[in-house]
């Protein structure tokens, strides 16, 4: 019976042994004994692939200039509508004469260009001036080839350029005599847009240079006629504000 009680436990020991023994191998492979293990080390081989790939990037990320940039655009994304209609107001002082006018006018995309586009306008304005006793007023047919050209990086500022022709015809009433008039006017324009919305703008527009030939027709009978050009702002030339609507795209 002991016999037997000893080749049990001798048997139980030697399994313990060889327990303990494959257990030793296993962690002298993670090198406990040299080593201790961090946080660090479970993370460092992701790390290690993520500032590769940045490196990588950097290194070989593409240069993207401004010019480039620009060339980029789309014309189309600037919103340069393909036709408007502006209703407006404006008022003007000579040396001794106030002015002032209502007006309307429909504006057709002729071309569009990156950053501008050219439009066509056919208007029409009703004007008055007043000279002392005298009082005139004036129909007047107008024709422009206006650039809008955008001055801010959303385009919602832009420089209005270009000229202006127009044919007027009405007349000058002084005390009980009336003097029948017609004007031709070629003009340089000047002016700034500010769009308020995807619709509807507004624009401060003047005449830097006009030249007028007009001819008069008084009751009396005869004609004479008088020619004259004017320079600057608010000298015989109206200060013009208007409100633009796009008609769609």
């Amino acid at each position: 019976m002991k016999t037997k009680l000893s080749i049990v436990l001798s048997v139980l020991m030697l399994c313990s042994l060889i327990h303990l023994n494959a257990q030793s191998n296993f962690l002298a492979d993670f090198n406990l004994n040299n080593k201790e293990i961090k946080a660090g080390d479970f993370t460092s081989l992701e790390t290690d692939f993520i500032l590769d790939d940045f490196n990588s990037f950097m290194e070989n990320k593409p240069e993207l200039s401004k010019k480039a940039f620009e060339e980029q655009i789309n014309p189309e994304d600037l919103i340069f509508v393909m036709q408007m209609l502006a209703v407006g107001a404006g008022v003007g002082f000579g040396e001794d004469e106030t002015l002032w006018c209502l007006q309307a006018a429909y504006y057709y995309r002729l071309k569009l260009f990156q950053r501008s586009a050219l439009y066509a306008s056919l208007g029409a304005a009703y004007e008055g001036a007043s000279i002392g006793d005298s009082a005139q007023s004036l129909v007047d047919l107008q024709l422009s080839l206006l650039m809008f050209q955008t001055i801010s990086q959303f385009n919602e500022i832009r420089l209005i350029y270009g000229l202006l022709g127009s044919y007027g015809f009405g007349s000058d009433k002084y005390n009980s005599f009336t003097t029948d008039i017609t004007r031709i006017t070629l003009a340089v324009v000047m002016g700034v847009q500010l769009m308020l919305s995807t619709r509807w703008s507004i624009a401060l527009q003047t005449n830097i240079i006009a030249h007028r030939a007009l001819t008069y027709k008084p009751e009396s009978g005869g004609e004479y006629k008088n020619d004259f050009t004017n320079f600057l702002i608010m000298k015989n030339n109206l200060l013009t504000l208007t409100l633009l609507f796009n008609l769609g795209k």
